[in-house]
């Protein structure tokens, strides 16, 4: 019995997608509770720094960013859409928190605090998200039970229609002959009619 049920592929953004966000939960929480877990803040024109964790500077802001970076990639790995387009809006996130600390120097906005690399991770984290969100599925089609590929079933069937003539067809020479018939049995009426009539 064939099911009818397609086979969409493999995902190749949601492993990756799990592997960078469990990265960014994992990083975020240790460095909340062994970096930097302070959240003052001089938003806007202010600089703000915080504590080194594993060579990153943060203040509870910066962890907090990693923690939810994280969280939504793990939320959103298990369905392919979902790993594309959290993959998009956090590697854009990322990406905007990176380019605002290096033009703003020691911080974002006076909030998250970063050092060096602090952007640079940011920046790698957004770059590589953003590829995993052009990542297609591969390997996607119909297949039967028995996993035998639509496509190839379908022309094996092709190979062995037999054509057959049409079951209706109008023999033409019997039509004719069997009017002709009828032509002459007609006139042959007339004439004994006729005949009948002027006795």
């Amino acid at each position: 019995m064939a099911s009818n049920k397609p086979s969409k592929g493999v995902s190749l953004a949601k492993g990756p997608v799990l592997v960078v966000g469990l990265a960014l939960l994992i990083y975020g929480v240790l460095a909340l509770i062994f970096g930097g877990h302070g959240f003052e803040m001089d938003p806007v024109s202010g600089t703000e720094t915080g504590k080194k964790f594993l060579g990153l500077e943060g203040n509870g802001w910066t962890n907090l960013l990693f923690i939810g970076a994280g969280a939504l990639l793990v939320f959103g790995s298990p369905i392919h859409w979902g790993a594309k387009s959290l993959s998009l809006i956090v590697g854009l996130v990322l990406g905007a928190a990176s380019v605002i600390a290096l033009v703003d120097g020691d911080d974002v906005f006076g909030i998250f605090a970063a050092n060096g690399l602090t952007k640079l991770v940011w920046g790698i984290a957004a770059a590589v998200l953003l590829v995993l969100a052009l990542l297609p599925r591969v390997g996607g089609n119909k297949q039967d039970d028995d996993g035998q590929d639509r496509s190839t079933r379908r022309v094996q069937r092709e190979t062995r229609t037999v054509e057959r003539e049409p079951r209706f067809e109008r023999d033409t020479t019997r039509d004719t002959s069997t009017s002709r018939d009828r032509a002459g049995s007609v006139s042959a009426d007339k004439t004994r009619r006729g005949g009948d009539a002027e006795r």
